[in-house]
């Protein structure tokens, strides 16, 4: 039987409210996201919301620096920092240079443990700016190297400092690596594919799957080649959770696994019911590490609906890095606004999973109560049941990221809803609507996708599959991972949400049509400002009928939830 999250929502209720203690919710009262949603409860402020940072007066010098990638190895060679020096009103440090020399800041990159690493300067009111180093004077280590930058600005007194941490690790000849582009999010990865030289982007597309039907007890391969024919890079195997130990039984995994392997099918491994047990944790961990197509460990799924200790999932992403340097921890958040900070903590990268396809998303379905910000659970946390939660989610992630002082900006990714006939979801999506779904998340910075849950309808499965092969070319990760997107583009004639990425005198633009219905008038989009182009170059994904007129992309006519993706001179 295919894992069912809403009924397992349902079915562990109970635990929930034994392992919380966070919500506000008298004792007794069942929550999620820590709002309570039984008609027998009273609505509750449910607490946890993030606290955006005031605005100051006066103008503050906020130095960051941060590696420009979350792991080195010793055979990259040479290293880079990314570095910062933003003249903010919310964030650094206040400054008294006379306004004629704020132009340049001058700085040096220090290690406790090594000495001066580099001395440089960048333009002040700048990020963003890339600085290389040689690797050959940090001896390869399993632990990271605090890293110290000092700054000054001519004619101020004041010296300015930011910290931040960098791994050299050992080069590897099994296993794999995988690093995290800080600047832009993309992944990279390091393997036998490539005989562990250099490092190769990968944009990840894939399902949760159902570990009963695609790792069946009795050995057989027919369902893993199916999904890996149909164009999937990642997996998520979910763990069952009806077992002694609610794990994989590991035998049977590893022939599994051997398959993954010779695919170079990237396993996302699903640590969902063991990242609270610090040993499970490291039995986990030492067997399936040094595997060659080990993507990230996930560990928890949504533990902010279920309420878990605030500190569970920054536990566990401790102990992970400490076993496993190589490989980044994910995990997905589930509520709209509930303690962000504390369980985004434990990861390097942040999902989210709105489903909003057939929800009620002012009335729950199993439990009869109105959903608003203090009560009720309509398996849409805050949402407004239109495709565009999706890229709501994801914009909200990323502004709360944004705002925490000195932090990185963690990728975020996307999980499609690929289910439905259950509890709050009456109806599955249809392929138009996953496709949507997806091109929204593209739009609004996802840098993975996944779907709940396989199988899902054929052309769920196929269509998910299919433009997810178009996002992994060479071409569109050149955009997707070379600069972030321009959102929100202006757009006449049209309900469209549509993006741009401009690199190397081309520009990609993502179209989402938010229309259930065809329309037949002329749809312009304005690109962003200061850039000008002259035709299509290539359609990689939708319809064809895009033009340029006076600067503009131009279309007559969209069918229902259209999507396209378009490279434009």
């Amino acid at each position: 039987m295919v894992f069912q999250k809403a009924l397992f929502w349902l079915a562990t209720t109970v635990l929930a409210s034994l392992v919380c203690g966070q919500s506000n919710a008298p004792p007794g009262v069942d929550t999620w996201c820590g709002k309570p949603y039984q008609s027998k409860d009273k609505s509750i402020n449910p607490g946890g919301q993030f606290a955006f940072p005031s605005l100051q007066k006066d103008p503050l010098l906020y130095i960051t620096v941060h590696p420009r990638y979350t792991i080195f190895l010793e055979t990259d060679g040479i290293g880079s920092f990314i570095v910062g020096a933003e003249i903010s009103h919310v964030f650094g440090e206040p400054f008294d240079a006379p306004p004629s020399n704020l132009n340049v800041m001058k700085f040096q990159i220090y290690s406790q443990e090594i000495g001066s690493i580099l001395v440089s300067q960048i333009d002040l009111n700048t990020t963003g700016n890339i600085r290389n180093f040689s690797l050959a004077q940090f001896p390869p280590r399993l632990t990271p190297y605090p890293i110290t930058l000092y700054a000054t600005i001519p004619g101020s007194t004041k010296t300015f400092k930011s910290t931040t941490e960098i791994y050299v690790l050992p080069s590897r000849t099994y296993g794999s690596a995988v690093k995290i582009d800080n600047l832009h999010g993309g992944l990279l990865v390091q393997n036998n594919i490539n005989k562990y030289k250099g490092w190769y982007p990968i944009f990840p597309n894939g399902h949760y799957v159902d570990g009963g039907y695609l790792t069946p007890s009795t050995f057989d391969l027919t369902h893993l080649n199916t999904y890996a024919a149909q164009g999937f890079n990642t997996i998520n195997i979910v763990p069952d959770g009806g077992r002694p130990d609610q794990a994989y039984p590991i035998d049977s995994l590893s022939k599994y696994w051997d398959r993954l392997d010779e695919l170079n099918l990237f396993n996302i491994y699903d640590m969902r019911f063991a990242f609270q047990n610090s040993t499970r944790i490291s039995d986990q961990v030492a067997l399936w590490k040094d595997r060659t197509s080990l993507l990230m460990w996930y560990t928890a799924d949504e533990p902010d609906g279920w309420v878990y200790a605030l500190n569970s999932t920054k536990l566990a992403y401790d102990q992970l890095r400490e076993l496993d340097p190589y490989h980044p921890v994910s995990l997905v958040l589930n509520c709209q606004d509930f303690y962000y900070e504390e369980y985004a903590a434990g990861a390097d990268l942040i999902w989210q999973d709105a489903y909003p396809v057939g929800i009620n998303a002012t009335h729950s379905i199993p439990w009869g109560t109105v959903c608003n910000t203090t009560y009720g659970d309509c398996g849409c946390d805050n949402c407004v049941g239109s495709l565009t939660d999706v890229a709501t989610r994801l914009d909200d992630i990323q502004a709360y990221q944004a705002a925490i002082p000195y932090a990185l900006q963690k990728p975020t990714w996307s999980v499609i809803q690929a289910f439905g006939e259950q509890s709050y979801w009456p109806r599955l999506p249809k392929g138009s609507e996953v496709l949507n779904m997806m091109m929204l998340s593209v739009n609004h910075g996802a840098k993975g996708i996944t779907y709940w849950i396989y199988p899902s309808t054929d052309d769920v499965n196929v269509g998910s599959g299919e433009l997810g092969k178009v996002f992994g070319t060479d071409l569109a990760m050149g955009f997707l991972f070379g600069t972030e997107p321009v959102r929100e583009l202006r757009v006449e004639g049209a309900s469209v949400d549509a993006s741009a990425w401009a690199v190397g005198g081309k520009v990609m633009v993502g179209v989402a049509n938010g229309l259930y219905f065809s329309s037949r008038g002329k749809v312009k989009i304005h690109l962003p400002e200061g850039i000008k182009v002259t035709s299509v170059e290539s359609l990689l994904y939708g319809n064809k009928g895009w033009t340029i007129e006076g600067g503009m992309l131009v279309k007559v006519g969209l069918e229902p939830l259209e999507i396209a993706l378009l490279v434009l001179s």
